[in-house]
C-alpha cells in the first residue's frame, strides 16, 4: 500500500460543510487534504437542496408539531412529512431521543442555539465573499412565505410571536403587499390571504458554493482526492495517525469527519457513537428558459409545504421529508407531489420534461443541533449532523471546528459537543 505525505489535517467529506472546513483550516497555514468518494465537491447532500441560507428559520425539526404530523401521516405518499412503517424499527433509541426533543422547552432551547449560530454563520459567509476569498453570487432580499386561509394567518401570527422571542426581524404583509412584492404570484392573488417576509435570509446554490470553496481551497494548496473512498481510520496508541483508502495509506496529525449520514458508520468501528439519522429530502430543478420566468426571491407556500428558490437560471423546488433509512431511491410519487405543488403555486406554468429530480439524505441529530467536537481519540474530530441546515451553518461550523483544532476554543461548554445527552 502506498503512503502519501503527512498532512496536518485530512477532512473526510467534500460537501458544503467539509469543503468549508478545509478552507478555514488552510487559512491557518495548515497542510490540508480532502477525500470524498464522489468525483467532485458538493455532489451528495449538498448537490440539489433547497438553496436557502435561513438564520431566521434555523429551527430543529424536533418540535411538537412535527411529532404529531409524523404520527398522523405514517405511510402516506402524499404527505409532506412521511415516515415509512419499515423505517420505524430502525429509529430505535434515536427515535426516542427525537421524541424527547419535541417537548416545547427542548424545542425552544435548540431554536435559540441554532438561530444565534446561523446568524454568525451567515456573517462568516458574507465575510468570505466580501474579502474575495470565495467568488459566489449570494442572493439577498429575504424569504417570502405565503398563507392561503385564516387558519394559516393565525399560525403565521403565532409563529411571528415565537420568532420575535428569538430576536428575529419579520414583516407581516397583507395580501396586496405580498403580491406586489412578488408579481409572479399574481395568477393566484385571489387565494393569498397574507404573507411574511424574513428580510435577513439569503439564498444560493450550495453545490456551486462548494465548488467555489474548492477553488479557493486549492489556491491554498488543499489537496482534493475525489473518487476516493475511506476504508478505515488508523489509530495508534489512542491517537489518530491517518486513514486507509483502497489504494493508499494517508497520514495526518488530525482527521475531521464531515461525511454527513455516513458519519456514524465510519466512527462506530472505533467505539464512537454519533446519533445521526438520514432523512431524505427531494427536489426538482426547472430551467428558466423552459418555464419563462423566475421569482425574485425564495417563496415558501405554507399550504403545500414547499419552497421555491431562484438559483441563477433555474428554479429549485424542494420539499417533502421522508424517514426511510439510508434508502436514497427517488420515488416518483414524491416527485409528483412537488410537481402538483409548484403548478398550484404558478398555475400558468408549463411543466417541462426535464425536471432534474433529486433526493438527498440529510444527517439529522435528535435535537437538531450539529455535532462539532473532538472525539475520545486524540486528533479525531466530528463536524456533522446539520440536518437541513448544512448550507446555513457551514461557515459557522467551519470556524468553530477550526478554533477547536487550533486550541482557541474549548469544546466543553459548547452546545454542539458530542457527549451531550440528547434528551
Amino acid at each position: 500500500m502506498n503512503t502519501t505525505r503527512i498532512h496536518d489535517v485530512i477532512v473526510v467529506g467534500a460537501g458544503v460543510v467539509g469543503m468549508t472546513t478545509a478552507l478555514y483550516l488552510a487559512r491557518e497555514g495548515l497542510s490540508v487534504a480532502v477525500i470524498d468518494e464522489q468525483p467532485g465537491a458538493g455532489l451528495s447532500t449538498s448537490f440539489a437542496n433547497g438553496g436557502l441560507v435561513t438564520p431566521s428559520t434555523a429551527m430543529p425539526w424536533s418540535s411538537p408539531t412535527a411529532l404529531k404530523l409524523l404520527l398522523r401521516w405514517i405511510g402516506r405518499e402524499d404527505a409532506p412529512l412521511l415516515m415509512r412503517p419499515e423505517a420505524i424499527p430502525r429509529l430505535g433509541l434515536w427515535g426516542l431521543k427525537f421524541a424527547a426533543n419535541c417537548r416545547p422547552a427542548a424545542h425552544l432551547r435548540s431554536s435559540k442555539t441554532l438561530t444565534h449560530f446561523a446568524r454568525e454563520s451567515l456573517e462568516e459567509l458574507e465575510g468570505l465573499i466580501a474579502q474575495r476569498m470565495v467568488d459566489f453570487p449570494l442572493g439577498r432580499g429575504g424569504l417570502l412565505a405565503i398563507y392561503r386561509d385564516d387558519a394559516g394567518l393565525a399560525a403565521r401570527d403565532r409563529y411571528v410571536e415565537f420568532l420575535h422571542g428569538l430576536a428575529i426581524e419579520t414583516r407581516t404583509l397583507d395580501a396586496d403587499t405580498t403580491v406586489a412584492m412578488e408579481p409572479s404570484l399574481a395568477p393566484i392573488a385571489s387565494s393569498i390571504c397574507g404573507g411574511l417576509l424574513l428580510p435577513n435570509d439569503a439564498w444560493g446554490d450550495a453545490w456551486r458554493f462548494s465548488r467555489a470553496v474548492e477553488e479557493a481551497s486549492r489556491k491554498l494548496d488543499v489537496a482534493c482526492h475525489f473518487g476516493t473512498r475511506l476504508a478505515s481510520l488508523v489509530v495508534e496508541n489512542g491517537k489518530i495517525s491517518g486513514l486507509r483508502t483502497a489504494e493508499t495509506l494517508m497520514k495526518a496529525h488530525h482527521v475531521v469527519i464531515c461525511a454527513g449520514p455516513r458519519t456514524p458508520a465510519l466512527l462506530e468501528p472505533l467505539g464512537i457513537r454519533v446519533p445521526i439519522m438520514p432523512v431524505k429530502g427531494y427536489s426538482i430543478s426547472l430551467s428558466k428558459s423552459d418555464i419563462g420566468f423566475l421569482p425574485s426571491r425564495p417563496i415558501v407556500d405554507d399550504l403545500a409545504h414547499i419552497g421555491v428558490t431562484p438559483l441563477g437560471d433555474r428554479l429549485r423546488i424542494a420539499g417533502t421529508v421522508e424517514l426511510a433509512g439510508h434508502d436514497g431511491t427517488i420515488r416518483p410519487q414524491r416527485i409528483d407531489n412537488l410537481k402538483r405543488a409548484v403548478t398550484a403555486l404558478f398555475p400558468g406554468m408549463t411543466m417541462p420534461s426535464d425536471l432534474s429530480p433529486w433526493a438527498g439524505l440529510r444527517p439529522m441529530t435528535p435535537d437538531g443541533l450539529p455535532v462539532i467536537d473532538a472525539t475520545a481519540i486524540s486528533g479525531l474530530y466530528v463536524n456533522g449532523g446539520h440536518g437541513a441546515l448544512g448550507w446555513t451553518l457551514a461557515c459557522g461550523s467551519a470556524r468553530l471546528m477550526t478554533a477547536i483544532i487550533m486550541g482557541r476554543e474549548p469544546a466543553d461548554g459548547s452546545p454542539f459537543r458530542l457527549g451531550r445527552s440528547f434528551w
